[in-house]
């Protein structure tokens, strides 16, 4: 009875609970109205503070908790980062294992995985470099850092970071210890001015932007230098760690950094510092500000790159390079002040073109030596066109506090000398070294930036014949007369003088020019002798404005000086007499050759007979006591019709002005249109030239008997020269006789066979192809080359083969030959090794090696040997 009172008081209670809670509701509903105001007012303050505590940003996952792996071991999460790629988001984290017992904690026990709180599940690795951490020691921490792949859209506080020990008492042998979750206030970023902590090759840096600097650029682009500074906080030296930058614009765009030439390899002490200097091109239209700085790792075989680290870069600098006319400008060297004064400027004028001679003064404003870098000068136009100035003042330019050099810059630009159309652009220097193997941080800095612009002051126009025309009227009609160019080229034991001089028909009537000779003048010295005229052009008429070229040649002593030259052209009136026909006075101040640096090409002619120059490649065949350098250079017709250049002549020039005159090949044909033409050029150099990297070719067509020759003619001198930078090649050797580049040939013979014949005699069979470039015209090949066979005792035999001849081209060819020899007697089975070598005047490179097994399908089978049993004795028999 007791039992069903408190059954009916309870039933009772409910009801009263449910009728008040309706009419709750329905007074709530009816006063609605009234309280509108006051609740909007209650929300409006409610999401004002939500708001303030969502813009709240967290840098620090200090306040993440700590998840226990055993009574007094924990884990932590203690780095997240994000890197946004086409094909989905990169996203590392680290744990952090802290052992407090007093065993070994094993890391097999252990193990992570990542789900989205709406239970989509991911697998992330262990990165290459922690796969084998297995234990921590008692009283230690150990990181392990884990990679995966999500999607763009993932954000890193949708992940549930779960932390797994194994149990076999569960039904899928697992046991969640716990999680992490990213709060999503938290930032990857590393505000500006900040410092952050990664680890690199499992050292402990601090990363921290130092700066970020803004030059201008042409074609739309600017220059952005960012300055990083790297301080190594552990214990041992940080060398070379596989790491990229990358410049990441708010709207997600990436563009990679490059070191420059400073930066280019990280190998910091313990305790150490390095400031790294980051360049990259980028659109002048794009916008800098609340751009971050990545620094990514590259790990494994693959090179995964995995996001390490993110910076807020400050707001960027712009750098003022421009300099008024006869101001000067204040460039830091080393931290040092150095100025850079344009202070005159001297041009020369002729057809279309003028010749520009600059002085700029430089002068060390600083308190500490500084070591001027190789500046690249240049000259720009308005429309961007950029003329090179060769000087070799800046080498290994080294100025003491208060010192000053003084340095002459030279160039020939296209244009009618108008000064204020153009300016002098010093650009830092151009790494051109090549990354080492493993070391991916010395990759070739590709590009440079403005450190000075300077306005050109005024000038005074000299009247020297070099760039003025000249103006002459004789009985044959009315000539302007200029010299176009004075190159100064080595030749055996002398120098060559050659003056290209320009005649134009100034008047408007078809006119014949004179028979003329050519005569030179140096200082108050009249050269007689060996002095030549050559003609361009065939033919002596000109009609009304048309230009016609001469070459005028002579020999002087190279070790001669010039303050004055003169050049005169001579009108033949008779067997022995001449009339003085012009005289055109220079300086003497010869111009730099033209220069065409390693890969470029130079075109050269007119549009209806162009041809394209450029070096294909150099190599260096070592010798015992010298070593011969090897230019392969290519002519192409760029015309419509079969055009060339005359024979050509070279001569190599090291970097401390030593020439060594190059032998050529040639061939005889005039190539084609798009046809190319190869020239070989070599010489031997002696084992003391340690300049080979820096060597140049001097090329110019070759001329004998008053004009261009061609075929088997020899020259006697040389015309139209110019420069080109050679970089002899390093060839590694191929582990594969399949394609090997001969060019012209391209040469493929890796299925050798060596058969054993159960005596002295070793037959050998090669299946090689051989083909060759059918657009290309070559001189004699003077390559043979050299297979090397060595044996499993280390014997060698040579077997000396040229294409062409011994070697068929075609495909699938079959080349046949045997050794003989003691070393192979009762041989049955072993390996050999077949080297192939590159053969040019005695000299070889070994281009590649492979092994090989020998064959013994065509041994004798040996006949089965039965030992020998010993004969029982007969013994008598007895009779019984």
């Amino acid at each position: 009875m007791d039992h069903k009172k408190v059954m009916m008081t309870l039933m009772a209670s409910m009801m009263l609970i449910s009728s008040s809670g309706g009419i709750a509701a329905a007074e709530n509903t009816s006063t609605s109205s009234n309280n509108t105001s006051k609740n909007s007012a209650d929300n409006n303050t409610t999401k004002k503070e939500q708001t303030s505590i969502a813009k709240k940003v967290v840098h620090t996952l200090a306040n993440v908790p700590a998840v226990k792996v055993t009574a007094r071991s924990t884990v932590k999460l203690t780095d997240v980062n994000l890197l946004s790629q086409d094909d989905g988001n990169t996203v590392t984290y680290t744990l952090t294992y802290q052992n407090n017992d007093s065993e070994p904690m094993m890391m097999l026990d252990y193990w992570s995985k990542v789900k989205t709180k709406g239970g989509t599940s991911f697998s992330p690795k262990l990165i290459t470099k922690d796969q084998e951490k297995k234990t921590v020691s008692p009283g230690s921490t150990v990181d392990l850092t884990y990679v995966m792949k999500v999607g763009r859209e993932v954000k890193l506080s949708d992940l549930n970071f779960l932390i797994v020990k194994w149990d076999f008492s569960k039904p899928n042998y697992e046991s969640a210890l716990g999680k992490f979750n990213v709060p999503a206030s938290y930032s990857i970023t590393t505000p500006v001015g900040n410092t952050k902590t990664v680890r690199l090759s499992d050292s402990a840096v601090k990363v921290k932007v130092s700066g970020i600097k803004v030059y201008p650029g042409e074609d739309k682009k600017q220059y952005v230098k960012v300055g990083v500074n790297l301080n190594n906080i552990s214990y041992k030296l940080l060398d070379n760690p596989n790491i990229k930058w990358i410049l990441r614009t708010p709207n997600g765009m990436n563009y990679p950094l490059t070191p420059d030439k400073d930066s280019t390899g990280i190998s910091i002490q313990a305790q150490a510092n390095k400031t790294l200097s980051l360049m990259a091109s980028l659109p002048t239209a794009l916008k800098l500000e609340k751009s971050e700085l990545l620094l990514v790792e590259e790990q494994g075989e693959e090179k995964i790159a995995l996001p390490v680290a993110a910076l807020q870069l400050p707001e960027a600098s712009q750098s003022n390079v421009d300099t008024a006319a006869n101001q000067p400008n204040i460039i830091s060297i080393d931290g040092q002040p150095v100025s850079t004064l344009l202070e005159s400027t001297r041009v020369r004028t002729e057809d279309e073109e003028y010749d520009l001679t600059m002085q700029m003064v430089i002068k060390n404003q600083g308190k500490k030596e500084v070591k001027v870098p190789k500046y690249a000068l240049e000259i720009r136009t308005a429309d961007g066109t950029a003329y090179p100035i060769e000087t070799k003042a800046l080498d290994d330019l080294k100025l003491k506090p208060g010192a000053t050099k003084t340095i002459k810059l030279i160039t020939t630009i296209q244009g009618d000398g108008d000064t204020s159309k153009i300016k002098l652009y010093a650009m830092t220097p151009i790494t051109k070294e090549e990354g080492k193997e493993g070391n991916t941080n010395a990759s070739s800095f590709e590009f440079s930036y403005p450190v000075g612009i300077y306005a050109i002051p005024e000038f005074v126009t000299s009247g020297d014949g070099l760039t003025t025309e000249t103006v002459i009227k004789n009985s044959k009609g009315t000539f302007g007369v200029s010299v176009g160019s004075l190159q100064r080229l080595p030749w055996t034991d002398s120098d060559i003088i050659a003056a290209k001089v320009t005649i134009r028909n100034a008047s408007a009537k078809t006119v014949q020019l004179p028979e003329l000779e050519a005569m030179f003048t140096i200082d108050s010295a009249r050269i007689d002798g060996d002095t030549k005229l050559i003609r361009a052009q065939g033919g002596k008429l000109l009609g009304p404005g048309m230009t016609t070229e001469a070459y005028l040649l002579t020999k002087i002593p190279s070790e001669l000086k010039m303050s004055r030259l003169e050049v005169t052209l001579l009108e033949k009136v008779g067997e022995e007499e001449t009339n003085d026909w012009i005289t055109l006075s220079t300086s003497g101040i010869i111009q730099p050759l033209s220069y065409v640096g390693a890969g470029k090409t130079f075109t050269q002619g007119t549009s209806e007979k162009e041809t394209e120059l450029g070096v294909r490649r150099t190599y260096v065949y070592p010798g015992s006591s010298s070593d011969i350098v090897y230019t392969e250079f290519e002519m192409t017709n760029k015309s419509l019709r079969q055009s060339g250049l005359a024979k050509l002549v070279g001569y190599y020039k090291t970097a401390d002005g030593q020439y060594y005159k190059a032998t050529a090949k040639q061939a005889d044909r005039v190539p084609g249109p798009g046809q190319k033409s190869v020239v070989t050029f070599w010489a031997k150099v002696p084992k003391s030239v340690k300049t080979l990297s820096d060597m140049r070719l001097i090329v110019g067509e070759g001329v004998a008997d008053n004009k261009f020759i061609s075929g088997e003619g020899e020259a006697t001198a040389y015309v139209n020269a110019m420069s080109f930078e050679v970089q002899p090649t390093s060839l590694s050797v191929q582990s594969s006789l399949n394609d090997i580049d001969l060019y012209p040939y391209k040469f493929s013979g890796s299925n050798i066979r060596a058969y054993l014949t159960g005596g002295t005699a070793v037959q050998i069979e090669m299946i090689y192809s051989l083909t060759q470039e059918e657009s290309v015209d070559s001189g004699e090949y003077g390559h043979k080359l050299i297979l090397s066979l060595t044996d499993g005792s280390g014997k060698v035999f040579d077997k000396e083969l040229t294409p062409g001849t011994d070697l068929k081209t075609g495909i699938n060819q079959t080349l046949n030959w045997s050794i003989d020899d003691t070393v192979f007697d009762k041989i049955r089975g072993g390996s050999y090794r077949v080297a192939l070598y590159d053969v040019f005047e005695g000299h070889r490179i070994r281009l590649a090696e492979q092994g090989y097994s020998y064959d013994v399908s065509k041994l004798p089978k040996e006949e089965p040997v039965f030992p020998e049993f010993p004969e029982f004795p007969v013994f008598p028999v007895f009779p019984e």
